[in-house]
């Protein structure tokens, strides 16, 4: 909240400067949060076209699962994200 209000004072005297930095950074982290959901996202392929298919006890398995968790981990992240940005609104 005290963000959201030192962004108003900030506009009705004309800094900006106090609220694009708080925008910029969330908008870091969603990028962010975007790529590492892309490269997992490729890793998974990656990972599954490895699997053979004759003998599923050699497949990479443990990449397969870290890779969707990782993807969850980002999406609950991201989420909580939006929430945030919502309150402080």
């Amino acid at each position: 909240m005290r963000n959201l209000a030192s962004c108003g004072i900030a506009h009705s005297i004309g800094i900006e400067k106090v609220c694009k930095k708080n925008i910029n950074k969330t908008m870091t982290k969603k990028y962010f949060i975007y790529l590492i959901i892309i490269a997992s996202i490729v890793l998974m392929i990656y990972n599954i076209s490895e699997l053979d298919f004759d003998n599923l006890k050699k497949g990479p398995f443990a990449g397969i699962v870290s890779n969707i968790l990782l993807i969850l981990t980002m999406l609950v992240t991201m989420r909580d994200i939006k929430k945030k940005e919502q309150e402080n609104k």
